[in-house]
């Protein structure tokens, strides 16, 4: 198309490494895995984007060491999101790094109109060793901590204690999972 110009607002697969802020070693971005603003973005060593991922890289993204993000997640907000090495994140989950507030008088169905719409940006963190079950919605200014695991379905608007086993909607703590070394 003349005069389509999509200069740095997404890149699809492979292509987008040479964009990344931090592109590490082995990392595998499969053809149909999306990244908007991939500057802001990094993503280390051996971690895996799968197909049809989105992530918005809003203000700032840093992926860890061997994590694997399966398909359909979402990442979306424009707030900063910190994902840790060695995280599993399931299919079809969304994470949110902002919510938005609705001014008095604001149209929705008839557009913007009067009012306003208000971001409110946050920071998501995912620490090491964190399993997400598919189909999970984690919510901004929240902490996953290190080996915590997140039942499919479950709805996070909570910190999640490390080593703790949580699930539901909204989610609550089920069970502890042993600690230790993590294969």
């Amino acid at each position: 198309m003349e005069g389509l110009n999509l200069d740095g607002f997404e890149m699809m697969g492979e292509n987008v490494k040479r964009l990344l802020k931090n592109c590490g070693e082995g990392i595998r971005l499969m053809p149909l895995a999306k990244i908007a603003k991939p500057e802001v973005v990094e993503l280390d060593d051996y971690c895996r984007l799968r197909d049809f991922v989105f992530i918005w890289g809003g203000q700032g993204v840093k992926i860890g060491k061997y994590t694997d993000i399966q398909p359909h997640v979402v990442v979306w907000g424009g707030g900063k999101l910190t994902v840790g090495d060695r995280v599993s994140i399931g299919p079809g989950s969304v994470l949110l790094t902002a919510v938005y507030s609705h001014a008095e008088g604001l149209k929705m169905v008839d557009g913007l109109g009067e009012g306003t719409t208000k971001a409110l940006y946050g920071q998501l963190v995912i620490e090491n060793d964190v399993y997400i079950g598919a189909n999970c919605t984690l919510m901004p200014d929240i902490t996953i901590g290190e080996g915590a695991v997140i039942g499919a379905g479950s709805f996070i608007n909570k910190d999640a204690e490390p080593w703790g086993i949580y699930a539901g909607s909204p989610a609550k703590k089920i069970g502890t999972r042993p600690q230790g070394p993590v294969i």
